[in-house]
């Protein structure tokens, strides 16, 4: 019996070990993960790409300035009149294809930001996908037609 209580010692101790050495590997990819300087020299372009899409999302967070008909008079006092609506369409095409590339930059920062969470935590894509499911069965049943609710 003593032999037994030995070798069940020994396993203990053993497991003890092996539970040591995954939490200190889980420590170092934590602070790996955690640390913006190693994922800088990991992936430049993402952070870069990171940088660049939250620089833009926090504009759109604080909003812009009203863009009024004051600010773009339609008659100017030299009769170019028709010049500068011209520049008015030129400068709201441009704001709507700025509008578009920030909206894009989002998606693909957020892609990509999912799929580096999925490399480094374990499970992270199955547990997305379950929430993304029940996110959508939760729209589905409020909103069954898939119709926008209007305001009167």
């Amino acid at each position: 019996m003593g032999e037994k209580s030995d070798q069940i010692e020994r396993q203990i101790a053993k497991q003890r070990g092996q539970l040591g050495r995954n939490l200190n590997e889980l420590q170092s990819r934590v602070e790996e993960a955690t640390d913006w300087r190693v994922q800088f020299q990991k992936r430049p372009m993402l952070m870069m790409g990171v940088a660049l899409g939250g620089g833009l999302l926090l504009a759109s967070l604080t909003g812009r300035r009203s863009r009024s008909r004051s600010y773009y008079p339609e008659h100017r006092p030299d009769g170019g009149h028709e010049h500068g609506k011209g520049t008015e369409l030129q400068k709201n095409k441009a704001l709507e294809t700025f509008d578009t590339i920030k909206g894009a930059m989002i998606g693909v920062a957020a892609n990509t930001f999912k799929d580096l969470l999925g490399e480094l935590i374990p499970g992270f894509h199955e547990q997305f996908q379950k929430t993304a499911q029940e996110k959508h069965a939760t729209s589905a049943q409020s909103n069954p037609a898939g119709l926008s609710k209007s305001v009167p």
